[in-house]
């Protein structure tokens, strides 16, 4: 059984790239099926039976694979800072043009919530910072790792549904959303039962993250954080955001 998706032509062709590149690596994928009348906007994904992901509450075992799939991942290089063009072509880019993007866009996003203006003025001084980040290397990505974007397939996590506006990044981008949205918990003062559980779950399958990015992810997880915010899927965004400007003032 297979899956029909549709969407832009940058989405179909990022989707169809990564899991080829998963695929040429020996890692889990979902088996792409060509069709003669099929054109550049839509794809055909292998269909995996009941579709289980491992949102809601995972199990620490889950945590682990996941962070397994995403360690190997990250540990497939990229010669630099790649995004997809609109007709899905891979093109070399500037980290520091993006950035400077994302947190423009993520400082008009605060500014039409109900976010306090000194937060969102605290926020803006914090990530002016990220622009003197220069990654010493960068990494096959998936711009989107939430936990309803890894299946699980035969005792496999496959990682699907990657995201379109990049394609390699620093590793720290990738792993700002699991700290954010996934378990926040574990560093970012939110009650929640078994989240720093689940984090450290994660890290034992993925490792640990470089010295020269771990210290920015505090930076990133705000600015991630204030550009989805907010969120109906993650309620606790207001008080992850306040938790990042406080560690970032440390």
């Amino acid at each position: 059984m297979l899956v029909l998706k549709q969407n832009r032509r940058r989405d179909i062709a990022g989707e169809r790239l990564f899991h080829e590149a998963l695929g040429v690596a020996g890692l889990p994928r979902l088996h792409i099926e060509d069709h003669a009348e099929l054109g550049p906007e839509a794809v055909l994904l292998e269909y995996v039976d009941g579709s289980p992901t491992i949102g809601g509450s995972p199990s620490l075992q889950a945590c682990r694979l996941w962070g397994d799939a995403v360690g190997k991942l990250h540990h497939l290089p990229s010669a630099g800072f790649l995004t997809l063009t609109d007709d899905g072509a891979l093109l070399e880019s500037s980290w520091r043009d993006f950035t400077k993007a994302l947190i423009h866009q993520a400082l008009q996003c605060s500014r039409r919530s109900d976010l306090e203006p000194s937060l969102i003025t605290e926020a803006e001084r914090r990530l002016a910072l990220l622009l003197q980040f220069e990654p010493e290397s960068f990494v096959l990505a998936h711009g989107d790792l939430h936990l309803n974007n890894a299946l699980i397939r035969n005792g496999d996590l496959v990682l699907f549904d990657k995201a379109s506006e990049i394609w390699s990044a620093p590793a720290v981008f990738d792993l700002a959303l699991i700290y954010s949205e996934a378990f926040f918990a574990g560093r970012y003062g939110v009650v929640r039962e078994d989240d720093a559980a689940r984090l450290r779950a994660f890290h034992e399958g993925y490792g640990e993250l470089s010295p020269d990015q771990a210290g920015w992810l505090d930076h990133f997880v705000l600015l991630r954080s204030l550009r989805r915010y907010p969120s109906p899927f993650v309620p606790q965004l207001g008080q992850v955001i306040e938790t990042a400007l406080e560690r970032l003032r440390r």
